[in-house]
Order: C-alpha cells, then structure tokens, then sequence
C-alpha cells in the first residue's frame, strides 16, 4: 500500500501520529478510514488501541483482509474519531473484512445516535 495515496477507503488501516485528546502530545498509531466518500484533502478515523473500553470493538487476525494486527487483541474505538489530512498518513497497514467493518458501523450509529 503506498505512502500518502491520495485515495483511502472506509475500512482501510493506517499509521499516523494522532494526538492525545489535551493536545500536548501525540503517538504513532493506527486508525481505521471511516468516510465512505472522498473528503478532498482529509479522512474521518477512528483511534485503534490495544485497551480494552467502553464503545470499542475488539479485531482479531482474522478481522483483516489484508494486513497484520501487532497487538492482539486490539481494539476499535467508535468514541474516538478524528478529522486529519490525508498527507498525514504514514502509510496504509491493513484492511478490515467486510463483516468487521460492520461491526464498527453498527457501534458507530449507537454512539452517534444515528438509525
């Protein structure tokens, strides 16, 4: 997967330096693309995390299409979603399966209160 396409899909995992929510640091880590339609220059993420939590959804090896996790479990954190440029990006890691994703979309829409 190339460094900063400029093409991300829902689904896809990336690196990228997201910063904690004080902003006064940040840490290399990977997020799953979000947005189902291009946004331009930025993507809509959600944080991946190796904590277990409220609102996350844990992916195992077998939850990716492409790609391999570091730490497994790890876990999908639908109360922690970010707007960032795409040119942030590091670089694409992974891809969840369809059936993965729709575990996210269902936990999204009950964090979001959407039908």
């Amino acid at each position: 997967m190339p460094r900063n396409s400029s093409k991300y899909s829902q689904g896809d995992i990336v690196l990228l330096e997201l910063p904690f929510t004080d902003l006064l640091g940040s840490k290399l880590r990977p997020v799953l693309v979000l947005n189902a339609i291009d946004l331009g220059d930025d993507i809509i993420v959600a944080k991946i995390t190796g904590s277990l939590g409220s609102h996350r959804i844990p992916i195992t090896q077998s939850d990716l299409a492409i790609g391999h996790l570091k730490r497994e479990p790890s876990y999908i954190d639908c109360s922690s979603i970010f707007t960032v440029e795409k040119k942030l990006v590091i670089k694409a890691v992974g891809r969840l399966t369809p059936k993965a994703l729709n575990k996210v979309k269902e936990e999204l829409k009950r964090v979001l209160g959407l039908k």
